[in-house]
């Protein structure tokens, strides 16, 4: 059951886009529940729904007599009452994935062009927007990330809209800013987290790992970003990390077409006769990467502008979807050449004429910042230079958040290789080990790195953030 034969929903969760689903249900005429499951929406705001839209709003669990489907976070603890409820006598649980696929697919959107959808535990938004970059050479692509609602054409970028999330209701939201700026493409790829709608024409899963518990710990994330192998519409194609095994045993259990991809060199390139499109190897002595594909080799140079190891599956997934869309090589040689890394994604600039990598972005994690701090040493020129690492977050519930135990176990082991830490958010305040400045966000951690940083000073920005 699709929501084509429904008449009564409940929606769950309003602090994740649930909000979006709902309000577009009932504009589609059916009568909708909400439900404000984390407590985190103002009054005004779901008056507002009941005013406008006809929405029945709660911030308590609702009976489930009469309803015809349920829609949840796939993150919700199942144990909640209304889960437990609607399981016991039958009705339909849709995650809130699926609700968005059902309702694209009511919509009939998008009139002409390919659909692209993308998650993963890393390098969504990397991949995504090298990927929009090479189909540009091509074809006129919309790009929605972290980083905003973006036009690309011929490598050129403009920003059509700035704040979405990519909670997948927010699919909906970026699509409505499109009809009112009347925006088309030939292509349209949307960054997803934890999980896939299985509306789109090709699926990407970045990588599985690192793998984490979500539901009040009854389930695991990569359970979840898997999850739309199994109700995704017959004709999708997805790419698959080669390392994710049990995508790949997934994606063989319900017949899907898929395609993988590696980051490094791989033993199993013959995994049961999957697909490896493209190979990443690197070649730091001479600045260049290769990819190894079905028809053979190529490869290009590489900017020194940036960390390119970082974006090894970023690079990956870009060349193997491009060359199975029909990107000419040349095309994806030119973009690989001439990109110089994303903001926040182990970006280097300067600040104030000292030496700054910026790695803050939404994805940050602790596993990040090491590699962000082992990165850092590497470039410090001599004896008397130093690192200023900022660390922290700007919002606990960004993409999970940054948990502050992580971060005194990362303290306690990298303490002695900084020369100063700033930790930035209200939850590091009590972080163990006092050798840290406290700020209470990015900009204000880097106006105090930049006032300490020598001139051999490297400043280090790990912070989780919206950017």
């Amino acid at each position: 059951m699709r929501f084509q034969d429904a008449s009564r929903v409940i929606v769950l969760d309003l602090t994740h886009a649930g909000m979006i689903i709902a309000t577009k249900l009932a504009e589609m005429k059916y009568s909708v529940i909400a439900v404000d499951v984390y407590r985190t929406v103002d009054g005004k705001t779901l008056i507002e729904l009941e005013e406008k839209y006809g929405i029945k709003t709660s911030k308590e669990p609702m009976p489930v007599n009469g309803t015809d489907i349920v829609v949840s976070p796939a993150h919700l603890d199942p144990e909640y009452p209304v889960l437990v409820e609607a399981r016991k006598k039958g009705i339909k649980i849709l995650t809130h994935h699926q609700a968005v696929g059902s309702i694209l697919s009511m919509k009939e959107w998008p009139e002409k062009g390919t659909v692209i959808e993308i998650t993963g535990s890393k390098a969504k938004t990397s991949s995504a927007s090298l990927l929009a970059e090479m189909l540009s050479q091509k074809m006129k692509v919309i790009l929605h990330t972290s980083r905003g609602l973006e036009l690309w054409e011929n490598s050129q970028c403009k920003i059509l809209n700035l704040g979405l999330s990519i909670a997948p209701g927010s699919i909906l939201l970026a699509i409505d800013k499109l009809e009112e700026l009347e925006a088309s493409a030939d292509c349209y790829i949307f960054e997803v987290s934890i999980g896939l709608t299985g509306f789109a024409d090709i699926g990407i899963i970045t990588t599985l790992e690192p793998d984490y518990s979500i539901a009040a710990s009854t389930s695991n994330s990569s359970d979840a970003k898997m999850s739309v192998l199994s109700y995704a519409k017959e004709n999708e194609i997805f790419f698959l990390n080669i390392k994710d095994r049990k995508a790949q045993d997934m994606a063989y259990e319900f017949g899907r077409t898929f395609f993988t991809f590696g980051d490094s060199e791989y033993s199993g390139h013959d995994y049961k006769n999957a697909d490896v499109v493209a190979d990443i190897v690197y070649d730091s002595a001479n600045s260049s990467v290769m990819f190894k594909h079905q028809e053979g080799t190529f490869s290009s140079g590489l900017s020194e502008k940036y960390n390119s190891k970082s974006y090894a599956t970023a690079f990956a997934v870009a060349v193997a979807v491009a060359l199975k869309v029909g990107i000419p090589k040349k095309n994806i040689i030119k973009v690989i050449g001439s990109f110089e890394g994303l903001q926040g994604r182990m970006q280097e600039k300067k600040l104030a004429g000292r030496l700054l990598i910026d790695n803050s972005n939404s994805g940050m994690d602790i596993r990040s910042a090491e590699r962000s701090l082992d990165y850092a040493l590497s470039r410090l020129e001599d004896e008397n230079s130093g690192i200023i690492m900022v660390l922290g977050e700007e919002a606990a519930q960004v993409c999970e958040g940054l948990p502050p135990e992580h971060v005194s176990e990362f303290v306690k082991r990298c303490i002695d290789d900084l020369s100063t830490l700033i930790l930035v958010g209200e939850r590091m305040q009590n972080v163990e080990n006092g050798k840290f400045i406290c700020a209470n966000g990015l900009e204000e951690g880097l106006e105090i790195a930049r006032g300490i940083a020598s001139e051999k000073d490297i400043i280090l920005s790990c912070v989780k953030c919206f950017r």
